[in-house]
């Protein structure tokens, strides 16, 4: 049954803010756009309008099916959409040397967007089958390779921006899944285990301290890198298998570390290998912007000039000098904050951040009033992902982030991200609405 309500109770406060924060989007791509010389403007921000009427379909579409049934067929969607990302890696198009980009004759899309949303999905139904047995850290190893088999393809097109946003994703959903806490901050470790070495060795080097120290030096090869890592590896393995055997608690001190170090440093060898020269660089550049003023760090100190100069309200709509006469990279896209802060000011940002504040903070609220537990895991995992595009794209901009081409969900120019999250918004609607049906 139904109850009075009905199943079209549709959320207009979170329709309503995904239609501001679309149309500020659109504002700002016809600003990044004009040409103040020749008075023209570019047709992207047309494209974008265009894009965003076929996702405002889709999003109404999405409402009117059942978000049950969309887990029904995870596995299906997730297959499908792994083998459009290998397609893509192989075949597809080639856009500043990223071959991330599907050409379909009229327009072009990016396969690795609708991954996050695949992959929300199949770990969502997932966690919600493996709900009593997930505080077990064996059962971290599925969700595990389900996110690393789309992160190691993109990273191979190389996208290391959205690549990277599929980790959080997959700590969030374990998180509210029902993961044991200990085990998370273990795969935290094993993260920062990763990044440190890769960046240690960059920056090293990059400031010319090679052969200043032998044991640093002796890290610097990958190969004694993986040697290590394998044979703490095996400790662990024997400790915990005489654990196993004798069950000593004691080995546990000494297993355990073993395990989350020696995964570390596989990490970062596969970082080591995988990241491009530039890809690190950007790393070591967002702790300081002046290492490389002219390279890698031009793009933070642009932003930080354009959002310093716009003050409190802002140079006023087309009258940004920063983005107007072409001083900040990709402004229509990866950059794009700043031109709000510089054409509306700090006040103009503060807005721009409440929206996106109200549209996380309602995902969260669908989140809890979900009626089962695939519907809270899929509220949450679609939530991060606005989260943290939001996080570490304003972050990269104001230079408290690396740079790493991750676009602003809404605002940013692009079709396939504007489509994932118009979706995505349509299935947090429906979710909402479900909860109406007894």
């Amino acid at each position: 049954m139904i109850k009075k309500e009905g199943i079209y109770r549709i959320d207009y406060l979170l329709v309503v803010v995904v239609l501001l924060l679309a149309a500020i989007g659109i504002l700002m791509i016809y600003s990044t756009g004009f040409d103040p010389v020749d008075k023209v403007n570019s047709d992207l921000y047309k494209k974008q309008i265009l894009w965003f009427i076929f996702g405002f379909i889709l999003m109404i579409g999405v409402t009117f099916i059942n978000y049950q049934q969309i887990g029904d067929y995870s596995l299906h969607i997730y297959g499908i959409l792994v083998v459009i990302l290998l397609f893509t890696t192989i075949f597809g198009t080639p856009i500043r040397n990223t071959r991330a980009w599907l050409n379909l004759g009229f327009f072009s899309i990016q396969p690795s967007e609708f991954m996050k949303l695949g992959l929300v999905i199949v770990l969502g139904k997932y966690l919600e089958l493996r709900e009593r047995d997930i505080r077990n850290f064996r059962e971290l190893l599925i969700p595990s390779v389900i996110t690393l088999v789309p992160v190691i393809i993109v990273l191979n097109q190389p996208d290391f921006g959205t690549a990277v946003i599929y980790m959080p994703i997959l700590f969030t959903m374990l998180f509210v899944g029902g993961a044991d806490v200990s085990h998370l901050i273990s795969i935290l470790i094993i993260a920062a285990i990763a990044m440190i070495f890769p960046m240690f060795i960059t920056y090293r080097e990059w400031v010319g301290m090679e052969g200043s120290n032998f044991l640093l030096d002796f890290f610097k090869d990958t190969n004694m890198l993986f040697i290590v890592a394998g044979v703490l590896f095996i400790i662990s393995a024997v400790s915990f298998a005489v654990h196993m055997i004798l069950v000593k608690k004691t080995l546990r001190k000494i297993y355990i570390p073993g395990i989350v170090i020696s995964l570390g440093l596989f990490c970062s060898v596969i970082i080591q290998r995988f990241f491009q020269e530039y890809q690190k660089k950007r790393i070591l550049v967002f702790l300081n912007p002046d290492l490389d003023p002219h390279g890698s760090g031009y793009n933070i100190i642009q932003s930080k000039i354009a959002i310093g100069s716009g003050g409190l309200i802002g140079k006023g709509f087309l009258k940004g000098t920063q983005s107007q006469l072409g001083f900040l990279p990709e402004k229509s896209s990866d950059f794009i904050f700043a031109v709000v802060a510089e054409e509306w000011g700090f006040i103009g940002a503060i807005i721009l951040i409440i929206l996106l504040a109200i549209l996380i903070f309602r995902g969260i609220q669908i989140a809890f009033e979900s009626k089962d537990k695939f519907g809270a895991l899929l509220a949450s995992g679609i939530t991060s992902i606005f989260f943290f595009h939001a996080l570490i794209n304003i972050g990269m901009v104001i230079g408290i982030m690396p740079v790493t081409g991750l676009p602003l969900c809404f605002i940013s120019y692009g079709g396939s991200n504007l489509l994932m999250s118009m979706i995505s918004v349509g299935i947090l609607i429906n979710i909402r609405m479900r909860k109406f049906i007894y």
